[in-house]
């Protein structure tokens, strides 16, 4: 289910210089790994609102304004273009 085929010690080195906290921290793989809000509620217990609340945190503290932005952090830099 990872569409962009990235490990979790990638993501751990783009991500550490923002300060989540493990719950962001997991939560954002599973985004990154392509999982919906819906399934990403489902599988840890926890609402959808819930989830959405988590990633508004981990959106500002990686200074985007989404997720499509929060994504493109973990493209490989030749394929983003302006």
């Amino acid at each position: 289910m990872n569409e962009l085929q990235i490990s979790k010690k990638q993501y751990l080195r783009t991500v550490q210089k923002f300060g989540l906290t493990k719950r962001e921290l997991e939560l954002g793989y599973l985004k990154v790994a392509g999982f919906s809000n819906r399934r990403i509620a489902y599988m840890l217990g926890i609402s959808e609102q819930t989830v959405k609340n988590h990633f508004t945190h981990i959106y500002e503290k990686a200074w985007v304004p989404g997720r499509k932005e929060f994504i493109e952090l973990f493209l490989p830099k030749e394929n983003l273009t302006d």
